[in-house]
């Protein structure tokens, strides 16, 4: 009994001294500090909440506005590297204010991140790094990589009660190297 007391406090004073980083969970719980890169942001997309589409994302997902209006950014950036300037005037003329949601992803630096290690990984490298693109966006914003999923679903409701079957198929069209 000693020794699993005597252990537990050697773990839990190892623990204490580990610098505390920022998850999934803290989007959720509504940890302000898990949000300070989005909320650095959100002067550059005010207003992007009346987008329907923002509001569905922030409501449904419990993101802010800057998280919203920058993730659903980093989607239509990889669909519009994906797809022909046709195709994604398209997608883009279903989806209100695609040009500030374009203008919400962060710039990322060359290097970081999952997409700077894919980008000196060569040709097999360069076809998933629209996707890790996406995921470092995503980081930088603050939100967990598993709201890639849901968020995609909800461009796809959005799109197919706006638009029908066409620009929900170009939209997955344009996010398949993500999905």
């Amino acid at each position: 009994m000693k020794r699993l007391i005597l252990v537990s406090s050697i773990l839990l004073s190892a623990l204490a001294t580990i610098p505390a980083q920022a998850g999934w969970l803290d989007n959720i719980t509504g940890n302000k500090e898990a949000t300070a890169p989005a909320a650095e942001a959100t002067t550059s997309v005010a207003g992007l909440a009346d987008n329907a589409l923002v509001g569905n994302v922030m409501s449904q997902l419990g993101l802010s506005e800057a998280q919203a209006a920058g993730g659903l950014g980093s989607l239509l950036s990889l669909a519009q590297s994906n797809l022909g300037s046709s195709d994604f005037s398209t997608l883009s003329d279903s989806i209100p204010g695609t040009d500030a949601l374009l203008a919400a992803v962060p710039s990322l630096a060359g290097d970081s991140g999952m997409s700077g290690l894919l980008s000196k990984a060569g040709d097999m490298g360069s076809s998933f790094q629209g996707a890790a693109m996406v995921y470092d966006s995503f980081e930088a914003l603050g939100i967990s990589k598993e709201y890639v999923e849901p968020m995609v679903g909800i461009a796809k409701q959005y799109l197919q009660q706006q638009s029908g079957d066409g620009t929900v198929d170009l939209l997955m069209k344009g996010l398949g190297s993500l999905m």
